[in-house]
C-alpha cells in the first residue's frame, strides 16, 4: 500500500525548499486534455488554456512549408479546411502497431491523419502528406508536444494568478486507462522524456478520480471509532472507451508517535473492466454514417463523399454537435452548405431517432459494469452508489441504459465528471514529490494482467536435456508497487524471458491486439561464478522482479551465492580448574591466619578498655566457636576463575556476486532507442525554436499595426496635438502610417522581424518626438513649480535651523544657500529660452532635468541633518575634589560648636563581622599553662 494524503487546505500544503517546482496532474484523454496545477501555497485548481477554456484539445495543426504548429482550440478553429495537417488522439497510437483494434478504428471513423508502421521506428508513424517530403511523426513526439503544451500553458496561468516566479513544472503524473499494456505505458514515458519532463506516476483514470472522491471523506461512523465502508462502482464513459471499477473505501486507526491514534481514510481497489473502443466517439461515428447514409439518399448521382476528407471531417464536427445538443433538447435541424460538390445537407433529427441508432452501442457500454461486479463477486446489492463520470455519461440514453442493467433507480453524479482525474492525479503528484506535507489518504490499486517468466539455458547444451523454468510471477488484480524474488539452483547462464500470462480465473482480461512477449533478459556471470566456486557446490540464483506502482514490471536485481563452510578461530571464556585447586588447598591456612589476628585484636581492645568491658553486657559477648560459626555460615560459595582459550570453530557465510543482465525488449512495437531519442529531441527542439520566432515576429508585426492606428486616432482625435507640431509634421506622420500600412498588406505580411522593426522605428520616431512635446506642454510646467516650492522651503529650513540646529554652522549653512541660488539662476535661464521657442520646436529643458538640479542640495541638507548636537562641558577633577573638602570642613566645625562631635570611624570592613565577639575580659587558655 502506498500513501496518498490530501491538503483539505492550501496554508497545509508546504513546500520544503524555496526552490521547489510545482506539479500537474494530467488527465491525457483521446480528444481532451485537461491539467490540474498543485503549488505551493494554493489548492488544486484547474488549469485555464490561452482561451480561457478548462480543457483543451488534444491536437495539433502543423501549418505550411515550416510547419508552424497550433495547439488546441486554435487547431480546432482551422481543423475543417486543415484536416489533413491536423493529427489527432495521438495518444491512442501509443505502443500500439497498425492492425490493433483501437488503431484500426481510427481509420474506420474517418479520422484525415492515420498512422501507419515505420520499419525503421519498429513502431507506428504518422506522415503528413503523400509526398515523400512531407514530414513524419512518431506518436510519442507529437505526444511531448501536446505535454509541453500542458505545462506552457500552466505556467501562463500561474502567472496570471500572481505566481510569475513559479518555475515551468517538470514534475507531472499522467492518467491512462485501466487497460494501458505495459507497452503503452512505456511509449508514454518516452513521450514525457523527450520533453525533459518527469512522470512521478501513472495512474488509471478511474483511480485517479477515486482519489478525488475521497478528498473530504474519512469512511468513520460518526456514532462511534468504527469504519463505515463503502463499495463505489465508478463508471467511466470516455472518448474512445467505456472503464468500470469497483473501489473499497474503509478507514483504520494509525498509531502515532505521540498522542492518540490518527483515523486514515483508504482507497482500495477490487475489480477493473472496460471495452476499449466503445465511447464517445463511436456515439459519434454512429451519426456519422446516418448523416452520410442521409446525404447519398438527398444526392444519389454524386459519389466519392466518404472519401472527401474535408467532407467527413464537417460530419464528425456536426455529430458531434448533434450529440451534445440532443443531450439536452428533444430535436435539432441539421443544415450543411455545400458539404459535397456544392450540394447542401438538410436533416431533423430527435432524441428517441439517436437512441435507436445508439442502441447496440448502449448495450456494449453497460457491459463493463456488470463484468466489473462479476470479477469482484460482488452484487448491486452490495454497492453504496454507483458514480458516473466522463463526457459520455451526459447522454441520457446511456444513464438509463445502465440503470436498466444494474437494476437501479439513481446513479451518482456527485463529481464533476470532467476535471475528477486531473484533480485526483495532481493529488497523487503532491503525496510521491517530498516537497508536499498533506493528510494521509491510503491507496492499494491493482493491476489486471498477470505476468509469467520463463527461464531457460543461455547456451543450451544440444546434448543435455532441455533446462526450463516457468512460474508465474504477479498474478491478475495483484496490487501495484511491489517486489518478488525467485530463487533456483543453476549453474550455467540463463535467459530469462517476462511475458504476459493468461491467468486461469480470469480468462481474456488482454486487450485484442496485445502482444504477450515483452521483455528478453541474458542473465550472464553464472557460469564464471560456478566455476569459481566449484568445490562449494551448485550456486543459487535469485532474480528480483517489482510491478511499480505505475504498472511496469521489470526485473530489479539478479545475483548468485553460495555458502561456505570454513574453520575459525575464535576465543572462548571456560573454568580455570588448575587455578581453582590451588585456590581450594591455600583456603584453610588463610582462615587460621585471620583467626590469630582476630584474636590478637580482641586482646589489645580488652586491655585499653577494660573498664568500658566490665561495663558491657555480657549477652552480647561471643565465643570464638560462635563467631567462627557464623563465618562459615554468612561465607558465600566464591566463583570459579575463569580463563580466555582459542579454539577453531566451523562457521557458515554465504559469497555473493552480482550478475550481469542485458535486457531486450520483445514485440513489433519497440521503445524508443537512445539515438531515435535524440534525433527527435533535436526535431522538438527545431520546432520550438520556429515557434518562438513566430511568436516574436506576430508580436512585432502587432506593435507596427497597433501603433499606426495609433497615430491615425491620435491625430484625429487628441485634442492640443496640433498646438505642439505643425500641419506638415502630422501629415508627414500620416503618410508614413498609411506607407507602412500598405506595405504590411503587401510585402509586410511575410517579412522578416528585422524588416519590421526597422519599418516601425521609420514611423515611429517622428511621431514620438510630437507625443512627447504634447506631454511636455503639462508635465515641465508643473514639474518648475514643484522646483521652486522646493527651493522655497529650503530656504526657510535654513533659516529654521540658525536656532534649532547650532551644530550647523553659519558656513554650512551658507553653502546650501548657494547651490539653491545657482538652481534659481539655471531656471531662469532655461525658462527664459523656453520662451523663445515655438510650442512645436524641440524644448529648451524637459521635466525630467528638472528634479535633478536639486539633488546636490538635497544631500548636504541630509548629511548637515545627521550631524550631532554638542556634549555638554566636563568638570575638572581637581575643582570638583576642592569643593568636597570644602563641605567636609563645613560639617566638622558644626559639629564641634554643638559639643557632640563624632569619633572617626575606619570605613575598612573587618574580616570577622558577622561572627559574635569574645569577651575582653576572658582569659587566654594559654595563660592557664
Amino acid at each position: 500500500m502506498w500513501r496518498i494524503t490530501w491538503l483539505l487546505l492550501a496554508p497545509l500544503l508546504l513546500l520544503g525548499q524555496a526552490e521547489a517546482r510545482a506539479i500537474l496532474g494530467i488527465d491525457l484523454g483521446s480528444v481532451y486534455m485537461k491539467v490540474a496545477l498543485v503549488q505551493s501555497g494554493s489548492p488544486l485548481e484547474i488549469v485555464t488554456n490561452l482561451h480561457s477554456k478548462r480543457k483543451t484539445e488534444q491536437m495539433i495543426l502543423f501549418d505550411g512549408k515550416d510547419q508552424q504548429r497550433f495547439y488546441g482550440a486554435d487547431a480546432d478553429a482551422l481543423l475543417a479546411r486543415k484536416a489533413a495537417s491536423t493529427p489527432t488522439s495521438m495518444s491512442v497510437m501509443l505502443g500500439r502497431e497498425e492492425q490493433h483494434p483501437a488503431v484500426k478504428v481510427l481509420a474506420e471513423r474517418y479520422l484525415p491523419v492515420t498512422p501507419y508502421y515505420n520499419e525503421t521506428r519498429l513502431g507506428l508513424s504518422v506522415q503528413l502528406g503523400k509526398k515523400e517530403t512531407d514530414p513524419i511523426y512518431t506518436p510519442e513526439e507529437l505526444v511531448a508536444m501536446v505535454l509541453q503544451h500542458a505545462v506552457d500553458i500552466s505556467t501562463a496561468y500561474a502567472a496570471e494568478q500572481g505566481h510569475a516566479s513559479m518555475l515551468p513544472p517538470k514534475d507531472i503524473v499522467i492518467t491512462v486507462p485501466s487497460f494501458a499494456t505495459q507497452r503503452e505505458r512505456m511509449a508514454l514515458l518516452d513521450a514525457a522524456a523527450l520533453v525533459d519532463l518527469n512522470v512521478l506516476l501513472l495512474i488509471d483514470d478511474n483511480t485517479a478520480a477515486a482519489l478525488q472522491y475521497s478528498m473530504d471523506k474519512t469512511f468513520a461512523d460518526a456514532t462511534n471509532e468504527h469504519s463505515e465502508d463503502q463499495w463505489i462502482l465508478f463508471y467511466n464513459v470516455g472518448a474512445t472507451s467505456v472503464q468500470a471499477t469497483l473501489v473499497h473505501f474503509y478507514s483504520y486507526l494509525q498509531p502515532q508517535k505521540y498522542g492518540k491514534p490518527k483515523r486514515v481514510p483508504t482507497a482500495e481497489v477490487v475489480a477493473k473492466a472496460w471495452d476499449a473502443t466503445a465511447g464517445g466517439l463511436a456515439l459519434d461515428h454512429v451519426l456519422v454514417e446516418h448523416l452520410a447514409n442521409a446525404f447519398e439518399q438527398q444526392n444519389p448521382q454524386m459519389q466519392g463523399l466518404r472519401e472527401n476528407v474535408r467532407a467527413m471531417t464537417k460530419l464528425r464536427i456536426q455529430a458531434n454537435k448533434i450529440k451534445h445538443v440532443l443531450s439536452a433538447n428533444a430535436d435539432i435541424p441539421i443544415t450543411l452548405d455545400a458539404l459535397h460538390n456544392d450540394a447542401p445537407l438538410q436533416q431533423h433529427m430527435t432524441r428517441a431517432e439517436l437512441e435507436t441508432l445508439a442502441a447496440p452501442l448502449i448495450q456494449r457500454a453497460v457491459q463493463p459494469a456488470l463484468d466489473c461486479l462479476k470479477r469482484a463477486n460482488k452484487t448491486i446489492a452490495d454497492l453504496t452508489a454507483v458514480e458516473l463520470i466522463g463526457g459520455g455519461m451526459r447522454v441520457p440514453a446511456i444513464q438509463s441504459g445502465l440503470q436498466a442493467a444494474l437494476g437501479v433507480e439513481e446513479l451518482g453524479l456527485h463529481m464533476n465528471s470532467d476535471e475528477s482525474m486531473a484533480l485526483g492525479a495532481a493529488f497523487a503528484g503532491a503525496n510521491h514529490s517530498t516537497a508536499f506535507r498533506v493528510r494521509h489518504i491510503g491507496l492499494v490499486d491493482v493491476c489486471p494482467f498477470a505476468y509469467q517468466v520463463t527461464l531457460t539455458d543461455l547456451n543450451p547444451d544440444k546434448k543435455a536435456d532441455e533446462w526450463k523454468k516457468q512460474t508465474t510471477m504477479f498474478k491478475s488484480f495483484g496490487k501495484l508497487g511491489i517486489k518478488k524474488t525467485i530463487t533456483f539452483t543453476h549453474e550455467a547462464d540463463c535467459l530469462c524471458q517476462l511475458d504476459y500470462a493468461e491467468d486461469a480465473e480470469h480468462v481474456g482480461l488482454l486487450p485484442e491486439g496485445t502482444e504477450r512477449s515483452l521483455v528478453e533478459y541474458s542473465i550472464t556471470g553464472i557460469a564464471d561464478f560456478a566455476t569459481k566456486m566449484k568445490e562449494k557446490g551448485a550456486p543459487k540464483v535469485s532474480l528480483q522482479f517489482e510491478l511499480t506502482a505505475s504498472g511496469i514490471a521489470h526485473l530489479v536485481k539478479a545475483e548468485a551465492s553460495v555458502e561456505e563452510t570454513y574453520m575459525a578461530q575464535e576465543e572462548i571464556e571456560v573454568d580455570d580448574e588448575e587455578a581453582a585447586t590451588e585456590e581450594e588447598a591455600a583456603e584453610p591456612a588463610k582462615d587460621k591466619a585471620e583467626n590469630a589476628a582476630s584474636g590478637k585484636d580482641e586482646a589489645s581492645e580488652s586491655t585499653s578498655e577494660n573498664k568500658d568491658a566490665e561495663k558491657a553486657d555480657e549477652t552480647d559477648k561471643k565465643t570464638e566457636d560462635d563467631k567462627n560459626k557464623e563465618k562459615s555460615k554468612d561465607k558465600k560459595p566464591k566463583a570459579k576463575p575463569k580463563k580466555r582459550i582459542t579454539v577453531e570453530k566451523e562457521k557458515t557465510r554465504i559469497i555473493k556476486e552480482t550478475l550481469t543482465v542485458t535486457a531486450r525488449n520483445k514485440g513489433k512495437v519497440q521503445p524508443l532507442t537512445p539515438e531515435l531519442m535524440e534525433a527527435s529531441r533535436a526535431k522538438l527542439a527545431a520546432l520550438a525554436e520556429k515557434d518562438k520566432l513566430r511568436i516574436l515576429r506576430e508580436e512585432t508585426r502587432n506593435k507596427l499595426e497597433s501603433y499606426i492606428y495609433k497615430i491615425k486616432n491620435t491625430i484625429q482625435d487628441v485634442e492640443g496635438i496640433k498646438e505642439v507640431a505643425t500641419e506638415e509634421q502630422l501629415q508627414e506622420c500620416m503618410d508614413l502610417a498609411l506607407a507602412a500600412q500598405e506595405w504590411m498588406d503587401d510585402d509586410g505580411y511575410g517579412a522578416d522581424i528585422a524588416s519590421m522593426e526597422q519599418k516601425y522605428t521609420t514611423v515611429s520616431d517622428p511621431f514620438e518626438k510630437i507625443l512627447f512635446r504634447y506631454k511636455e506642454k503639462e508635465a515641465r510646467p508643473a514639474a518648475v513649480a514643484a522646483l521652486q516650492k522646493q527651493l522655497t522651503d529650503i530656504e526657510k529650513l535654513m533659516e529654521n535651523w540658525s536656532t534649532s540646529k547650532p551644530q550647523v554652522t553659519e558656513a554650512e549653512r551658507a553653502e546650501v544657500l548657494e547651490e539653491v541660488e545657482l538652481v534659481k539662476k539655471w531656471l531662469a535661464e532655461k525658462e527664459s529660452e523656453q520662451s523663445s521657442k515655438q510650442p512645436h520646436e524641440e524644448p529648451a529643458f524637459t521635466s525630467a532635468e528638472v528634479p535633478k538640479m536639486i539633488r546636490t542640495a538635497e544631500k548636504k541638507i541630509l548629511l548637515l541633518s545627521k550631524k550631532p548636537k554638542p556634549k555638554p562641558p566636563k568638570k575638572e577633577k581637581n575643582e570638583t575634589k576642592a569643593e568636597n573638602e570644602t563641605a567636609t570642613e563645613g560639617e566638622s566645625s558644626e559639629s564641634s560648636a554643638d559639643g557632640s562631635a563624632e569619633q572617626p570611624v575606619d570605613e575598612k570592613p573587618s574580616e570577622d563581622a558577622g561572627e559574635p565577639k569574645a569577651d575582653s575580659t576572658e582569659a587566654d587558655p594559654s595563660d592557664e599553662l
